[in-house]
């Protein structure tokens, strides 16, 4: 026989599965009509094939440490803008490689440096393939060397060249290797 206690359980049980229910069909409707903002317009543009800009090495590449297929890392140095939006952002990550690295040799032969940039990624996060090839030689000391062993017989031969550097901060001139439609926000 049900006492009075367990029909008061009974009714706030039932209380509460109806306050559930009824939040739950109510705050998702709520919910969608409140996050409902007006959209922010898109407008496209296209970054047309061979566009030029600019971008830095971030840190010393040498043909004494580098070997070929190493990944580089570059920054773009001011924001490129087509038909007055910015495409690609100021500061924005582009990635490279070593082309080709060649240490200083003996006999005076100076060091060989050749590096790649390949891509970077545009204000809408779609990434942009690039084009562009830098390459560096270290000085030869060929002359000097030829010198040495006439004075000094073999042991002129040890004369080292020097390794090709590209410093930090040095800009290099890079090019759009697509075409690419660009999402911006208006």
């Amino acid at each position: 026989m049900p006492t009075k206690s367990s029909h008061a359980v009974r009714a706030a049980v039932l209380m509460v599965i109806t306050a559930i229910t009824a939040q739950l069909t109510i705050f998702p409707m709520a919910a969608a009509s409140v996050g409902q903002e007006p959209s922010s317009q898109l407008s496209e543009v296209v970054i047309p094939d061979g566009t030029e800009f600019t971008v830095v090495t971030t840190e010393e590449i040498s043909s004494k440490t580098a070997t070929e297929g190493d990944p580089l890392s570059f920054k773009v140095s001011e924001d490129l803008k087509v038909n007055g939006h910015i495409v690609i952002a100021e500061g924005t990550l582009v990635k490279g490689v070593v082309a080709s690295a060649k240490k200083a040799g003996m006999m005076g032969r100076g060091g060989n440096l050749g590096i790649r940039v390949e891509s970077t990624t545009a204000v809408d996060n779609q990434k942009i393939k690039l084009r562009s090839s830098k390459g560096k030689e270290g000085d030869d000391k060929t002359g000097t060397t030829v010198a040495l062993v006439v004075l000094f017989g073999p042991l002129g031969f040890l004369k080292h060249g020097k390794n090709a550097k590209i410093k930090s901060g040095t800009q290099i001139k890079v090019f759009t290797d697509e075409e690419k439609k660009i999402q911006i926000k208006s």
